[in-house]
């Protein structure tokens, strides 16, 4: 079907269309002077460029690398792709953003958009008024699955997690929302920290931004009313509505306080010292 593509328009060269995602937001771009409008959505004219596509046997080396104009200096005027390269400036997402790479010929009276590789960015680099993303194909991705319960003292089961062998803790019983009453760096403070009934340590902020975004980021302390996160985001400031919820460390103790040890995936009898070490277990 791709080689009836190429040949319909007799070897004419093809627009390469850009689409991103990330949770609900959508970002589309077309590689060519003019916007342009594609099955009832409009594409804008952007200068970029993808390198070439290719498949081989080892997935994780078919990257594509996709190179967009990103102004990091407030002085300058913004390019169209300005609000797809914020994603990684000044701060890395916490989720992923979905890459598809498409292609059609503007000429083409049927307007026929061809998907020629899928994926998501695992890389930003950023040069003198450029944006380079090594994207990935998603299944060079590798994924743990079904690896089953651990013989351990401490629970190994992800917290806030459900199904048959989740934590099954109730997340939204455990939210707290809060307003920021100050922001130092990565310090914020917020009076509803301090009544919180647990440690927020090893938890997650979670704040919505301009684009409808939900930015979530890593709790690494919590004193009184006051947390230290992983990372920042753009237009997390004084009088930001907020939700945190703790972390779990993972014991019987942490397990109790939270009203959840019918889910714990620990062995609490487990010796902490193996008994047959260094003995034989050989008899005769």
């Amino acid at each position: 079907m791709f080689d009836d593509f190429e040949l319909s328009r007799r070897g004419g060269k093809p627009t390469h269309l850009f689409r991103f995602t990330r949770q609900g937001v959508v970002w589309r771009y077309a590689a060519c002077e003019r916007d342009v409008v594609i099955g009832g959505f409009t594409w804008l004219a952007a200068p970029m460029s993808r390198s070439e596509i290719k498949q081989t046997i080892e997935k994780a080396q078919d990257s594509v690398t996709i190179t967009l104009p990103y102004n990091r200096d407030p002085a300058n005027a913004d390019p169209v792709t300005q609000s797809l390269g914020d994603n990684w400036h000044p701060y890395t997402p916490g989720d992923t953003v979905g890459v598809v790479c498409l292609s059609t010929h503007l000429n083409d009276p049927d307007q026929q958009v061809i998907v020629e590789w899928m994926g998501q960015v695992g890389q930003p680099k950023f040069t003198d008024g450029k944006l380079e993303l090594t994207c990935v194909p998603t299944n060079s991705l590798g994924k743990a699955q079904r690896q089953g319960a651990k013989w351990q003292i401490a629970c190994w089961k992800t917290v806030y997690s459900i199904g048959l062998r989740g934590c099954n803790l109730d997340r939204t019983a455990q939210t707290i929302t809060a307003t920021l009453t100050g922001v130092n760096g990565l310090t914020v403070t917020a009076d509803e920290f301090g009544t919180a009934p647990l440690s927020l340590a090893g938890g997650a902020l979670d704040f919505t931004d301009v684009a409808g975004l939900v930015q979530r980021l890593s709790i690494m302390a919590h004193t009184g009313t006051s947390i230290t996160l992983l990372s920042g985001v753009a237009g997390l400031a004084v009088g930001a509505a907020v939700s945190v919820v703790p972390g779990c460390p993972r014991t019987w103790a942490a397990c109790e306080a939270r009203g959840n040890t019918d889910n714990y995936g620990g062995a609490i009898y487990k010796p902490v010292k193996n008994p047959y070490k260094g003995q034989s277990m050989s008899w005769g």
